[in-house]
């Protein structure tokens, strides 16, 4: 049984959607043949994992990449490992951005906003997962408001500067599916009934698709 899960597994991930592309696909892959000069990108997340990863392809293509982290320091580390590997062409700027945080969330904003820039590309990346229960000072369960809350924030706050043609893009999740019963509970964002670590996490990747 164990055998042919892993068969059945490796063959799903190596099926391609219409699009072309599948859950193997690779960054570069998927920007093959795109020009992205002049175009401005914004990558929450952006220091390790899918977000650096996305950042680099993104910045290979020709994007100014706005390196977005819960503190400057990493975002700054990230973009000295990317240089690393990109020489000095891209323009990578690193910014704080706590998504945890609303106070740092509107700091974010208003350094966005000061350097009046258009953006082409928001690409929602940053999240945590499957933590115990943690309720922050605003009342809600802190998965719920760094996953979606935050990004919320940041969005809409720069709905003024997207282009014509910005594409808004949040990676979500399967685990959407293991949402509580009923889906976003509204009457519970701070997770006080019933929590399960995944659940609430799915109920935050959820929100990301609604």
């Amino acid at each position: 049984m164990g055998r042919l899960s892993g068969v059945s597994l490796l063959a799903l991930l190596r099926r391609n959607g219409p699009s072309g592309f599948g859950f193997a696909s690779t960054a570069e892959e998927v920007t093959a043949g795109v020009d992205l000069r002049g175009r401005v990108a914004l990558v929450t997340g952006s220091t390790s994992g899918l977000g650096r990863e996305s950042a680099r392809a993104l910045a290979l293509r020709g994007a100014r990449v706005l390196m977005l982290a819960r503190d400057e320091a990493r975002a700054r580390a990230a973009i000295a490992t990317l240089r690393a590997a990109l020489g000095d062409g891209p323009t990578l700027t690193p910014i704080a951005c706590d998504l945890g945080e609303p106070a740092s969330v509107r700091a974010c904003l208003e350094r966005l906003l000061r350097l009046e820039l258009p953006i082409d590309i928001v690409l929602g990346n940053a999240g945590i997962m499957a933590l115990p229960r943690a309720v922050t000072r605003h009342g809600l369960e802190l998965q719920f408001l760094t996953n979606h809350v935050g990004h919320f924030m940041l969005v809409t706050g720069l709905l003024g500067r997207l282009t014509a043609r910005a594409r808004v893009v949040m990676v979500s999740s399967s685990a959407h599916a293991q949402t509580p019963p009923g889906g976003v509970q509204l009457d519970n964002l701070d997770g006080g009934r019933d929590y399960h670590r995944w659940r609430f996490y799915g109920q935050s990747k959820l929100a990301n698709l609604l």
